[in-house]
């Protein structure tokens, strides 16, 4: 089909060299290809009108004694009157979409068996037609194990339905350097490098060439153009998350890149593999992956990794199988061997598959962290016990976080940590009420109350206690005020201060309790009223008590 068929101007160039006639100013444009619909281009400008230009894909396979890549055009065109650029389905005309109902009953859809891309002992593991992801933190071999499957199977001796058919495998990401890393990977897996193809997205104009990586679901079009030319029956991206647009801990973000990767996936009975990372510490394995919980929910299958410290192991688990029975673990090492190269040997790992494990990587990461956080949460306990002992039982939220940073712990964690605290219990409560109310944790006192000791009244809370009003103070047998009692301030009356305490108010000057709101007077070589002065040391008792008991359970 000619220029004047699909109403596109001539350039009068090759396809080769159509990126003369490509304004300079659209090189940092993602054009899609195939597209029914372009991308509103931000701005107008009548200046871009008629410009044509053109994205391309490069499939480069591993075998730099090869051709090293061949190039595929897809021209894309601005049209100044709605400030879009058009794909070639939308490059003659606007496509009017509509919706329509299509109902298709089960007797008219023939069965078929799951096919598998790598099967175990005759056990599905990573199924065609959709996608895998592997997961676990950095260094436990994933991206390795994935590159020693792809090498199987351009050798056609990978376990599954494709076994006895050298395939062709598509591998992409920005983690590794393919010239000092991967081609030396690929071939200590014992790959056909002929099989294996890097590719990658190219923005031509008449002054640069970009190459970048794919991102998803914006080069789609130009994966599946990959599949097509190369007939790859395996995809590997490594890592996922950095191949697609938006914020992968939203779901929508996250459905929108996944979605047309499966599509595709089962559209060329292929298999996807994205390669991911594990979140810290313990917990359910299949709540492990970074990002949004969708990664898990729209995967079909997920492989999780770990290590085994005890034996330098790795672990390789199958956490979900939507189209298979089991959920097996299985064991491989990562030997060490030197590749020859242009300028000299390099060392790169190759994978050793040791067969089934007893033990999963739920077991190992619960065991592993499950010891650390242990002692972590002993060593927060005790502190936070220990701050708030020494501060008479109470600290503001305020005072707490400063400390918390000043003994270089985070205040979330200690805030998640301090309702599971017990014997004894941390509470959280405010001094005051409304915008000028203070938040404090406290140490709960777990005794039984003293009937000896005056409780508290709200409205006149008596002798040397805090209440809705203040501080309250004991008078002396001869009805004087103690000698460094608190200056009262008339103009602000405390509850219980009436009579006597009135009259004689600015007589004395004096030191009041450190305790938040409590205007008390001190006792004797004290920083604390009477009243707090008890507290503190019944917290101490209970502090050494509780030190005691953690370190019983220690030993």
């Amino acid at each position: 089909m000619g220029p004047a068929e699909t109403g596109r101007p001539s350039t009068g160039h090759s396809h080769r060299d159509m990126g003369t006639e490509s304004q300079s100013r659209v090189g940092h444009l993602r054009a899609v290809a195939d597209l029914d619909t372009g991308y509103v281009l931000p701005g107008p400008g009548d200046y871009r009108a008629g410009r044509l230009g053109h994205t391309s894909i490069r499939c480069q396979t591993g075998d730099t004694s090869k051709p090293s890549s061949v190039w595929h055009h897809t021209p894309f065109f601005f049209d100044p009157s709605n400030h879009r650029w058009k794909g070639q389905a939308t490059m003659a005309e606007d496509i009017q979409a509509r919706t329509e109902l299509r109902v298709t009953y089960a007797h008219m859809i023939a069965p078929h068996r799951q096919r598998w891309l790598w099967a175990h002992e005759g056990q599905g593991v990573i199924p065609l037609g959709t996608g895998t992801i592997m997961a676990g933190i950095g260094g436990e071999g994933k991206s390795t194990f994935a590159l020693d499957l792809a090498a199987q199977l351009t050798q056609g001796e990978l376990s599954g339905d494709l076994h006895g058919h050298k395939e062709t495998v598509i591998i992409f990401g920005p983690e590794d350097d393919w010239p000092t890393v991967m081609v030396p990977r690929l071939t200590a897996a014992g790959a056909d490098l002929e099989r294996v193809a890097q590719v990658q997205a190219a923005t031509i104009t008449e002054t640069f060439t970009n190459e970048r990586e794919l991102q998803f679901p914006l080069d789609i079009a130009l994966l599946r153009q990959a599949v097509i030319e190369t007939g790859a029956r395996m995809i590997i991206i490594d890592p996922a998350p950095n191949l697609m647009d938006g914020d992968m801990n939203k779901v929508q973000d996250v459905r929108r890149s996944y979605g047309p990767l499966m599509a595709l996936a089962q559209e060329h009975d292929l298999a996807i593999i994205l390669i991911n990372h594990f979140g810290k510490g313990a917990g359910n394995v299949g709540a492990k992956l970074s990002g949004s919980h969708a990664w898990r929910d729209l995967t079909r299958s997920y492989l999780a990794f770990a290590s085994d410290p005890e034996t330098g192991e790795r672990i390789l688990t199958q956490d979900k199988n939507n189209y298979g029975t089991g959920r097996g673990s299985w064991k491989f090492a990562l030997e060490s061997v030197d590749v020859p190269t242009e300028d000299g040997l390099t060392n790169v790992g190759k994978v050793r598959f040791l067969g089934a494990s007893e033990l999963t990587v739920g077991e190992l990461i619960n065991r592993e962290y499950g010891e650390d956080d242990a002692e972590d949460r002993n060593e927060l306990d005790r502190w936070l016990i220990e701050v708030l002992t020494e501060a008479g039982g109470s600290m503001s939220v305020k005072e707490i976080k400063s400390s918390a940073a000043s003994a270089g712990y985070e205040f979330k964690t200690l805030q998640n940590r301090r309702s599971k605290i017990r014997k004894p219990r941390v509470t959280s409560g405010r001094n005051g009420f409304g915008k000028g109310s203070i938040p404090f944790w406290q140490i709960e006192e777990e005794t039984s109350i003293d009937p000896d000791e005056n409780t508290i009244d709200p409205i006149d809370p008596g002798p040397t206690s805090t209440g809705t009003y203040g501080g309250t103070y004991e008078k002396s047998p001869d009805n004087s005020i103690h000698p460094g009692q608190t200056v009262i301030d008339p103009a602000r009356p405390e509850a219980g201060t009436y009579g006597d305490l009135w009259d004689k108010a600015g007589t004395y000057e004096t030191k009041i309790c450190r305790r938040i709101e409590c205007e008390a007077p001190v006792t004797d070589g004290s920083d604390q009223c009477a009243h707090h002065e008890k507290i503190s040391q019944r917290y101490a008792t209970m502090k050494q008590q509780w030190d005691q008991d953690q370190n019983g359970d220690a030993a």
